[in-house]
């Protein structure tokens, strides 16, 4: 699909979010994925949430109208569950990285996030129109995921990541999370007056929670990247699951950028094998 045509698709949605937005796997189980061209720029969103929260359930309805909007490879969200407004591991889904992110952030209310990294901390009415710039710019960096394994008895889930750039090069830091979805637990919800799809009660006992960040598998900013023009590298990265995540709802989210450009590609590959 043309950008043109991304354009005439995204607008009305864009416009309609400003209105309401407020089995494990065999241990030798791999695969290969074939890595994204050049030039094609996807866009990463920071969802700075919380399970007592009432409002991030609209965040992450925004959240899903983009991605059906752009492509769910195109627009890759993870929700960061820290600081204020959460509740704690193991009963929530609050952990360390996630709280150690939100404080460097300085996020002091919710529900915010930030789109590429472009720094600032937004409402979700205004993610849509810098997702719309962010997602026509060109890409010069290339990231890929390949040879995942999951060992089911000693939970060590171990994968590649490859990175290659164009003829513009590189200079950056290369980030690697995990996340989890469906997962069903506790959620805060919005007033049912106002929008009655949720629980007159004011909370879902079952609600579910999509990508949700569980670990930081790189550095916490991330490992240094530096390619030549037309260079590549391929890094091996190794992490044990805890006994409660579901390897099969887990994704690999890796994510090159720099401060003065802010994401300059990310990508996401699910764990379980197609």
């Amino acid at each position: 699909m043309t950008f043109s045509k991304y354009i005439k698709y995204a607008l009305p949605a864009i416009f309609l979010l400003t209105l309401c937005a407020c089995d494990e796997i065999d241990e030798q189980d791999r695969y290969e994925q074939v890595p994204i061209n050049f030039g094609t720029k996807n866009v990463l969103i920071e969802d700075f949430t919380g399970q007592r929260c009432i409002n991030c359930p609209l965040a992450s309805n925004t959240i899903a109208t983009l991605q059906e909007t752009f492509g769910h490879d195109r627009v890759i969200p993870v929700a960061i569950h820290g600081g204020d407004l959460t509740l704690a591991a193991p009963t929530g889904l609050a952990n360390e990285i996630g709280n150690t992110y939100t404080a460097e952030r300085g996020v002091s209310s919710k529900p915010k996030g930030e789109v590429d990294r472009t720094g600032q901390l937004l409402d979700p009415e205004k993610w849509g129109t810098t997702v719309l710039e962010r997602i026509a710019m060109t890409a010069h960096v290339e990231l890929g995921v390949e040879n995942i394994a999951f060992d089911a008895d000693t939970r060590e889930l171990s994968f590649n990541v490859n990175a290659a750039a164009d003829l513009t090069g590189a200079q950056g830091l290369l980030q690697v999370w995990l996340t989890e979805s469906h997962i069903h637990k506790y959620q805060a919800t919005p007033d049912h007056n106002r929008y009655p799809q949720y629980p007159a009660s004011g909370y879902d006992l079952n609600y579910e929670h999509n990508h949700v960040l569980r670990a930081c598998v790189s550095a916490k900013d991330g490992d240094a990247l530096s390619l030549v023009a037309g260079g590549s590298e391929t890094r091996t990265y190794k992490y044990i699951l805890e006994s409660d995540w579901v390897a099969d709802n887990m994704s690999v989210v890796v994510i090159a950028y720099n401060a003065t450009q802010g994401v300059l590609q990310v990508i996401e590959q699910s764990v379980k094998q197609p």
